[in-house]
């Protein structure tokens, strides 16, 4: 197998349309799925030596966030913290400490697990996804491109990711088999305007309840527009059970999710700090 380490973009992207090569990000995904076959590609371009991929800045009203900062220095940085906190909480329970230390966000997207811990969070802070392929460099909003099937081109490189200042407050929560080394088996992200008591446009993602991370706008238009409250947050767990509902249909696991989200909602909303901190 030919191994690539391209030190530019522009490098990178010259090497994946005149090979056969796939993208290596932080591989914790791809090693496996090398392992058992699942994978077989002729080439890797490790971008591991691409600087720019790795930036974590604000920017003309947006926080950007490179394709290949990880899952550590994510949950370490502080512009996250305080302008994509449901984000930032996600990166805490990503796996192991081992594991959030290699996974990339923009592997997260690339593998596009139904359980990716960064793609709820993305979902419901409004975030773009910056793509560089044959046609170009394209800017499109996450919640578009995960509807394209297949996901994207080969050849296609992921840049980065670019979140909004909208002054948005966030909570992200999970349900997990195990504290530490927890896959997603259901997360729930939410974004909110606040406007004195009342909630204005309420945003909810979902994650490991269909085939790939989604954002319900029929639960955000049900729950806009109200005072925030305890009925408000009685309300959410009503309609998120019954965006689950709908979503996994007659799976097995249908069941006890439809249980389930109703406490990982209620944590996620508990997340919120309306006082400061968590203001995305």
């Amino acid at each position: 197998m030919k191994y690539y380490q391209p030190r530019s973009v522009s490098e990178a992207v010259v090497i994946a349309q005149t090979t056969e090569a796939t993208f290596l990000a932080g591989g914790t995904d791809l090693l496996l799925h090398l392992q058992t076959g699942k994978a077989q590609p002729n080439a890797l371009i490790d971008l591991g030596k691409i600087l720019e991929l790795r930036e974590i800045k604000a920017t003309h009203g947006y926080l950007e966030i490179g394709s290949m900062a990880t899952f550590a220095e994510i949950g370490e940085n502080n512009l996250v913290s305080q302008n994509a906190f449901a984000l930032w909480q996600a990166c805490q329970t990503m796996g192991s400490p081992q594991i959030r230390n290699k996974a990339t966000l923009g592997g997260n997207l690339g593998n596009c697990s139904p359980a990716a811990d960064g793609l709820p969070p993305l979902l419901a802070l409004g975030a773009d996804v910056r793509l560089i392929s044959r046609e170009g460099e394209e800017i499109i909003p996450l919640v578009d491109l995960l509807r394209r099937t297949p996901l994207m081109s080969r050849d296609t490189l992921i840049r980065g990711f670019r979140i909004p200042g909208k002054g948005l407050h966030s909570g992200f929560a999970k349900l997990g088999r195990r504290q530490a080394l927890a896959i997603a088996r259901l997360s729930v992200a939410i974004a909110i305007e606040v406007e004195g008591t009342r909630v204005g446009r309420v945003r909810v993602a979902l994650g490991a309840v269909g085939r790939r991370a989604f954002m319900s706008e029929d639960l955000g238009l049900a729950l806009s527009g109200q005072e925030f409250n305890k009925a408000w947050t009685e309300k959410g767990i009503e309609e998120v059970q019954k965006v689950v509902r709908v979503a996994l249909g007659e799976r097995a696991s249908a069941p006890y999710k439809r249980v389930a989200v109703a406490g990982v909602f209620r944590e996620a909303v508990a997340s919120f700090n309306l006082e400061g901190g968590s203001k995305a």
